[in-house]
């Protein structure tokens, strides 16, 4: 029991300090380039107004959370298996395509609730579909998946961007920027009057049954053996290219669903426009996931803290004119103190691990002794040489 708390206080309490840390050098930022130094109260105290002032703060905070849960819960499946999906961004927007396509090109043909049902299944298979290929590279010819997820993610930006302008473009053309037409099965909101919506309850279900599936069960068990040590887990006879697919796979389908999420969601969405794919939750994924350390469970107050900030901005520019753009500051400075943390802890472990001691070389003369013939040997062989000579016939 104190080892667990002890290890819980370790989990909470590193990310806790990489936060003040970020959140004392952002308002440093802000004093500075405000020339006051008062400023950062007031601006931090507008964000987390904003953010959690109320219960409408509070309902725009976890409309904002949900895509990124998930796509945190994507990037950290993704680790568990020794895998970096960066590729999260590109994934969510080809799943939010998906499923805003068959929401509105099969909305006359099926039910609201198995329409509904189509969606969220045809974006996760569109995201896991874009994510095979990046893994299946990494398996058969050792090319990297961060490269890769990289490059196909230009590949979903401009292909969605493409379909979303010309062929599934809204005939009556309304919106400022190119759209589909609207879906015609939507999640439905918890309450009538906030836009929280049953995405929510999707996310948080979905972060369960990793968390747990990670720990309770043996594609858990593989999972975790070969992210700890691919070598070892070969060894003890664990298909590594089976076992990582698998991961990328189930990190893919996350991030398509979160695409998904987003689309057939509460307004102002519920069609897909043709700049989905600068919304960032991908890549906002990627800080929770690292900020988390890669624990599903941590996840959680990981993806609701990137909330806050990312709802609070807003309040805080409009409210006391602070640039939102400083979260991203804060943001930035948050990973790169965990991103810092997670490298002083890999070279203290490299660092401690021992090394056998290297062998004393011998005297000369034992070198001698050991190399040269003894007499008896030598005398033995001449005494054969001599006996074989005489048994030979002339």
């Amino acid at each position: 029991m104190k080892r667990r708390l002890l290890r819980l206080a370790d989990m909470l309490g590193q990310p806790l300090a990489a936060l003040l840390i970020a959140l004392f050098l952002g308002g440093l930022v802000i004093g500075l380039a405000q020339r006051d130094m008062t400023a950062p109260f007031t601006a931090y105290g507008a964000l987390f107004t904003g953010a959690v002032g109320d219960s409408f703060a509070w309902a725009g905070t976890l409309a904002r959370t949900m895509p990124i849960l998930l796509t945190g819960l994507a990037v950290a499946v993704a680790l568990a298996a020794g895998l970096f999906n960066i590729g999260a961004e590109g994934q969510l927007a080809v799943g939010g395509l998906a499923a805003a396509w068959v929401g509105f090109a099969l909305g006359g043909l099926l039910p609201a609730p198995l329409l509904l049902m189509l969606s969220l299944s045809a974006a996760m298979a569109a995201g896991a579909a874009w994510a095979f290929l990046p893994v299946l590279l990494k398996v058969t010819r050792g090319a990297h998946e961060v490269i890769t997820a990289i490059l196909l993610n230009y590949v979903a930006q401009n292909t969605t961007r493409y379909l979303a302008t010309v062929p599934l473009k809204d005939p009556s053309g309304g919106g400022a920027v190119p759209q589909t037409p609207e879906v015609l099965a939507v999640l439905p909101r918890l309450s009538p009057t906030y836009d929280v919506h049953w995405g929510l309850i999707i996310a948080v279900l979905a972060t369960v049954c990793v968390a747990l599936a990670l720990r309770r069960t043996v594609w858990g068990y593989e999972t975790r053996a070969v992210g700890e040590g691919m070598g070892a887990a070969e060894a003890a006879g664990i298909r590594v290219a089976r076992v990582q697919i698998n991961a990328f796979l189930l990190s893919g389908a996350l991030a398509g669903l979160a695409g998904a999420v987003v689309i057939v969601g509460a307004a102002p969405f519920r069609r897909f426009p043709a700049d989905f794919y600068g919304a960032g939750y991908g890549f906002e994924g990627l800080a929770v996931a690292l900020l988390a350390g890669g624990s599903p469970w941590a996840v959680l107050p990981s993806a609701l803290l990137f909330g806050v900030l990312g709802a609070g901005a807003e309040a805080m520019s409009f409210q006391v004119g602070t640039p939102k753009q400083i979260v991203a500051v804060v943001q930035a400075i948050l990973i790169i103190t965990v991103a810092a943390r997670i490298v002083v802890r890999r070279r203290a472990r490299s660092g401690n691990t021992a090394t056998p001691p290297a062998a004393t070389p011998l005297p000369a003369e034992a070198q001698a002794s050991s190399t040269a013939p003894t007499a008896t040997t030598a005398a033995t062989g001449e005494e054969r040489s001599f006996a074989s000579s005489e048994a030979a016939p002339s």
